[in-house]
């Protein structure tokens, strides 16, 4: 089969371009595909002559990776490009990435059906804004939109009103006019789970992170959470739990909850939540990547599958299948 894989390339190692794949992410997708026996070839999503080169080359099937690079909606770029040249493709479409993109639609979407999530204090859009006073403590000031963890630090957990106007402050200055969320902070275990398929979707077991085995320095550096700076430098030293350490009925309920909600969010193939469950193991669903990460040696994605006893190959086999076994069935709807 003539498959097709659009990506956006990582050039420099600043964190607006953490999202983008590495040469050898690319490289190691495209050697799985081919071991499949798949003729690859690859599609830069930034070149201004994309739509035109596809609707040359028309492969029967896209793997997109790409995050795009054309602001907050970039993800669905690539999905509504192939939509018009008719062009199947992996993952969500349209709606299914512009939902996802956004915390705030996500969040009023999951609540509305009984998923539990933390609860919303303020969007904040502009610096003119007045910060609405905060009645409980902690709370976690971040981006709207961006995805990778970007713009989540440290000291994006607030344990006082005056930490919460700095925190805005300068997640503002870096953001410029993109809106900035604060929402209560849930104290207790990082999970994340994978959901992958569509005729049902199937959840893998949730994974637990424990960063433990950070030393101070790095702890202090993450404050428990998956910042930018733990995904960068620190995810190797933590121990990962598949499925987490929860009594079985906690993890049974987060995989029942995690496809619920990928149905409920118009997602496709493939995708991951982010997931805290507090000491009454209460999960909460902070948000969903509707375009994985697949660095085959660091992505959570690849390594729950090779905690499965799978490998890297199988794993974009399976994405690939999913795609195709939609197609064949006429669910190739514009989400």
């Amino acid at each position: 089969m003539k498959v097709g894989i659009t990506f956006n390339l990582r050039k420099t190692f600043s964190e607006r371009d953490s999202v983008f794949d590495s040469p050898k992410t690319i490289e190691d997708v495209k050697l799985a595909l081919t071991s499949l026996g798949h003729r690859v070839k690859l599609y830069e999503a930034d070149s201004e002559t994309l739509f035109y080169i596809l609707k040359i080359d028309r492969p029967q099937i896209v793997f997109n990776m790409a995050e795009g690079r054309f602001g907050v909606f970039g993800e669905s770029f690539v999905p509504a490009l192939l939509d018009e040249l008719k062009i199947p493709y992996t993952g969500s479409g349209v709606q299914g990435t512009l939902v996802a993109v956004n915390k705030v639609f996500t969040k009023l979407i999951l609540q509305s059906i009984g998923i539990s999530v933390p609860k919303l204090y303020q969007v904040v859009n502009s610096l003119k804004e007045e910060i609405t006073p905060i009645d409980k403590f902690p709370v976690i000031v971040k981006p709207v939109f961006e995805g990778a963890s970007i713009g989540i630090k440290s000291k994006s957990i607030c344990y006082s009103q005056e930490e919460v106007d700095k925190a805005v402050l300068k997640l503002k200055e870096r953001l410029g006019n993109r809106p900035v969320m604060i929402e209560e902070f849930i104290d207790g275990v990082e999970v994340t789970v994978g959901v992958i398929g569509n005729f049902p979707p199937k959840s893998l077991p949730p994974m637990e992170i424990d960063f433990s085995p950070l030393n101070k320095r790095e702890l202090n550096a993450t404050n428990g959470i998956q910042t930018f700076t733990f995904k960068t430098n620190y995810s190797e030293k933590a121990n990962y739990y598949l499925p987490a350490r929860f009594p079985p009925e906690v993890n049974t309920h987060i995989q029942k909850m995690a496809v619920k909600a990928f149905e409920i969010l118009g997602l496709r193939d493939i995708a991951r939540f982010d997931v805290r469950v507090d000491k009454d193991f209460t999960p909460y669903f902070i948000e969903v990547n509707a375009i994985v990460g697949l660095e085959k040696e660091h992505s959570d994605f690849p390594r729950m599958y090779k905690m499965l006893g799978y490998d890297y190959n199988d794993l974009i086999k399976d994405i690939l299948n999913s795609a195709l076994e939609r197609v064949k069935n006429n669910m190739r709807v514009t989400y």
